[in-house]
């Protein structure tokens, strides 16, 4: 596997989060107090809120890319990176050359990205690399698909802790003969760090915030 360099971040891209970092705070406290008041304890509607909080994750992270003019998801552009939220059930494609994508900023604590080989005789270098907001480098992992067709199916997964507020950007670089291509998806999932959330959430209170579901001054 030959070492590829991390994508950028665009600097319009990076004026954006730029202003919304107030709120992605907002919304980490806010999830903080549903963690502690209902997920943690297991109350019963405790799953409905976990996925209340990923629609609203999901929401913040596509409000951001609108005001920098792009949309999230799949995309038929044969250059220039895709935009995608976190999570992501999964995003297709076929790589002749190479392909990238950029992530919207992470209102996650933990964040796993997943690569497969699903056909061609092509393979893959990957480099998954986080920026904090301001675009400087924070980690890189690196990963690989084999080249040739008895690879197809192969999965390769990338783990990354203390995502909150960073970017993740992604750059998949064709390896194999020019004309072969590599079919390929990836998925991202994203998840709250339970000790964390309470970290946070004390924090709040500390500075007058009330756990959600009690009257707030």
């Amino acid at each position: 596997m030959g070492s590829i360099n991390c994508s950028g971040i665009a600097s319009g891209l990076v004026k954006v989060i730029g202003n919304f970092v107030e709120d992605y705070q907002e919304f980490r406290k806010d999830a903080a107090d549903v963690f502690v008041a209902a997920i943690i304890p297991g109350k019963p509607d405790a799953e409905k809120q976990l996925n209340k909080l990923i629609d609203d994750a999901i929401d913040l992270q596509t409000k951001l890319f609108k005001s920098y003019g792009v949309a999230a998801g799949e995309s038929k552009a044969k250059i220039g990176p895709r935009h995608l939220t976190i999570p992501t059930k999964k995003v297709t494609g076929s790589l002749k050359v190479e392909r990238e994508f950029v992530t919207a900023m992470c209102p996650f604590d933990t964040v796993t990205i997943t690569f497969k080989k699903t056909d061609g005789k092509g393979g893959a270098d990957i480099a998954a690399c986080v920026k904090y907001a301001n675009g400087d480098y924070f980690d890189k992992k690196e990963r690989s698909l084999s080249k040739g067709k008895d690879s197809k199916g192969e999965t390769k997964t990338v783990v990354f802790t203390d995502m909150a507020d960073k970017v993740l950007t992604i750059r998949l670089k064709q390896t194999g003969f020019i004309t072969d291509v590599c079919h390929y998806s990836v998925s991202i999932e994203g998840e709250f760090n339970e000790e964390t959330m309470k970290s946070l959430n004390n924090s709040s209170i500390q500075k007058g915030k009330v756990v959600s579901g009690a009257v707030r001054p």
